[in-house]
């Protein structure tokens, strides 16, 4: 009994070659939008997302406000490390009448050392503040633990008393150096203490005004000069007025000697006490490490710019 051989008949052959040719016509009417949007893909995925550029220029623009907070501290860090010698801030008003012109060397950023009796002085914290008699200089001198707990000033030099000056256990002559701040260019760090001595003590800052408005209370305070005198003048007896050789009217030197007196606002500087440029070696650290990161998102984002304009 023989066995019948497989049939390869000519059907299954047709069959096959239909499955090949369709898989073939398959592949032949695959769109050519698809070849594109893998292109597109990877063309994407090499860019990155878009969230990316966004985060690095937030990062960028975080890293250069901070330098920019600090260009003061920085500035400080290069200026010269041995102090300019201002002197005896008392005599300060002596020399300027004795000197038409003359002006005390008083430079924004400096490192300076100064001597000078204090007035008007406040203490919190762990600092305190006063004001040195013959300028507006304002000092902030840091407490150590001992006096913050002993409420005792034993920093400062032993008590001098100068002449006219009213015997007070809290005036002691000032010497010191440190570091010179005027209160225009860091307006921020002096608020609280311009607020302070604005409501205690009356104190008008110049970099509170406008030029118009220093004009105006300029203006206002000369009128009331005049009137004050011509009032003063009309009350004066003849006896009086031939003592004191008053004047139905104030010459126009008299005015502005009161105002130069009493002037309507004041320029005034802030010395931080014990304050050397070498102490600010670490913004000059961070300013360093800020910068290296700062310099390496502008890299990533010019490149990521350079990928995306990349046909």
């Amino acid at each position: 009994m023989t066995s019948e051989p497989p049939q390869n008949s000519d059907d299954d052959t047709s069959l096959e070659e239909r499955f090949l040719a369709g898989v073939d016509s398959e592949q032949s009417e695959e769109p050519d939008d698809f070849d594109l949007e893998l292109s597109e893909l990877k063309r994407t995925r090499k860019r990155g997302s878009v969230l990316r550029p966004i985060l690095m220029i937030i990062v960028v623009l975080l890293v250069g406000s901070v330098l920019h907070d600090w260009r003061h501290e920085l500035g400080y860090f290069f200026t010269f490390s041995d102090p300019v010698e201002l002197g005896s801030v008392a005599e300060f008003p002596v020399r300027m009448s004795q000197e038409p012109g003359w002006e005390p060397p008083m430079e924004h950023n400096a490192y300076v050392s100064l001597q000078g009796m204090p007035t008007r002085m406040s203490r919190g914290g762990q600092y305190e503040i006063f004001r040195l008699i013959g300028a507006e200089i304002y000092v902030q001198r840091d407490l150590d633990e001992e006096e913050i707990a002993d409420g005792e000033r034993s920093g400062l030099p032993p008590r001098q008393e100068g002449p006219g000056l009213p015997v007070d256990e809290h005036r002691r002559r000032y010497v010191g150096e440190g570091r010179l701040l005027a209160f225009e260019s860091v307006p921020e760090r002096v608020a609280g203490l311009k607020q302070f001595y604005g409501e205690r003590y009356n104190m008008r800052f110049c970099d509170d005004y406008t030029p118009r408005q220093i004009e105006d209370l300029e203006r206002q305070r000369r009128e009331t000069f005049r009137s004050n005198w011509q009032g003063r003048y009309e009350r004066a007896t003849e006896e009086v007025r031939a003592e004191r050789e008053l004047t139905p009217e104030p010459t126009d030197a008299d005015v502005e000697q009161n105002l130069d007196r009493h002037p309507v606002c004041v320029n005034a500087y802030l010395l931080h006490d014990d304050r050397r440029p070498l102490d600010h070696w670490w913004y000059l650290a961070l300013s360093i490490l800020l910068s290296a990161f700062m310099l390496f998102n502008i890299y990533k984002l010019v490149a990521w710019f350079r990928d995306w304009i990349r046909p």
